[in-house]
Parts: structure tokens; C-alpha cells; sequence
């Protein structure tokens, strides 16, 4: 893995080791553990809709409270 540093606005360049699966604009969300400082990618409705589409036939359960069942945060939720 690579390294970053905390520029004076408390921002951090991800270095390219890390980026893979990520994309520009996409909401991180940011956990302690510990010492560690852990940033997990969330997931916005469009994509889970469309990832899910098929999976479970004749489920009255809409996809957005399936994320809530999995523990799964919204993409508007923020920190």
C-alpha cells in the first residue's frame, strides 16, 4: 500500500495502489478502529438497484430497505 500525507486543509490524495473500484465524486465512508483510521466506499441506490435487478424475483421488499436490512448506508447519507 502506499502512503499520503494531510495537506493544510486536512484533505488526502489517495495514491493509485488504493484507488481500484473507486471513482471520482464517490462517497467515502470513514470509520475508527483503533488506531486505524478506515475508509470504506458506500454504495449510491442507482447502482444497488441495478446490481440487485434479478436477484431476488417476487420480493416485496423495495431495495433501498434491503441496504438498511444489510446494513448497507444510503448515498446521500453523509458522516
Amino acid at each position: 500500500m502506499g502512503k499520503t500525507e494531510i495537506d493544510d486543509r486536512w484533505r488526502i490524495t489517495l495514491p493509485p495502489d488504493v484507488r481500484e473500484g473507486l471513482r471520482r465524486g464517490q462517497v467515502l465512508k470513514l470509520e475508527r478502529e483503533g488506531r486505524l483510521v478506515v475508509l470504506k466506499p458506500t454504495v449510491d441506490v442507482a447502482m444497488f438497484k441495478a446490481e440487485l435487478k434479478g436477484c431476488v424475483r417476487g420480493s416485496k421488499i423495495p431495495p433501498e430497505r434491503l441496504k438498511e436490512i444489510w446494513g448497507i448506508g444510503h448515498a446521500h447519507d453523509r458522516f
